[in-house]
């Protein structure tokens, strides 16, 4: 039943971005920040990470600002994340040094969240793809070609992520492994379409 949920989860993850990529307009950001806040309240709960609610706010907020740089600066579009992965990092460490030395699981939870940043900022290449989409004009047999790539790379990093679960995970927790990988995904969409829109032109 939790496979078959995470699998679902997928499934709607992908089919929304690649429909919100479509419309346009605030709907690609407002999907962005919807996965980021997702994220960064399931992710901890789903990989065990102590100090949960630190952790809670530096993934939300990270990946919130990253599609916001996006949205408003589309002229730029990635160029801004890697600045915010920065500060997401080092609020992380920080998170985990105000712990005190001798704190259980530092290092995992560390990890955790790193991997939790980073889908949640990547979350804001499905904006830039969208932006793509609407200034190339782009035919949608090519949109279709990235979300059957994606779909089988989701499968593959879902399928990971479904093992590494623990088994009891609370239902945020196992709702937000379908997200991540689509999440996750975001920026590679971007080059994805760039590299197979010559293929399909």
């Amino acid at each position: 039943m939790r496979y078959a949920m995470i699998a679902a989860c997928s499934v709607l993850s992908l089919v929304a971005v690649l429909g919100a990529v479509v419309v346009g307009g605030p709907a690609p950001a407002l999907l962005a920040v919807a996965m980021s806040v997702l994220i960064g309240f399931g992710w901890p709960a789903a990989t065990g990470i102590a100090a949960r609610h630190r952790h809670n706010v530096i993934i939300s907020a990270a990946g919130t600002v990253a599609a916001l740089l996006v949205q408003f600066l589309p002229g730029q579009q990635l160029v801004w994340l890697p600045a915010v992965l920065g500060v997401a990092l080092m609020s992380v460490f920080a998170a985990e040094l105000v712990r005190g030395e001798g704190a259980e699981h530092r290092l995992e939870s560390t990890i955790a969240s790193t991997a939790g940043v980073l889908a949640a900022v990547s979350s804001s290449g499905w904006i830039a793809l969208g932006d793509d989409y609407r200034t190339t004009g782009a035919e949608p047999s090519q949109l279709v070609l990235v979300g059957l790539l994606l779909a089988a790379v989701v499968a593959l990093v879902g399928g990971r992520l479904i093992a590494a679960a623990p088994a009891d995970s609370p239902r945020r927790g196992v709702l937000v492994l379908g997200v991540t990988p689509v999440a996750f995904l975001g920026v590679a969409a971007v080059f994805a379409a760039r590299v197979l829109g010559p293929v399909v032109a």
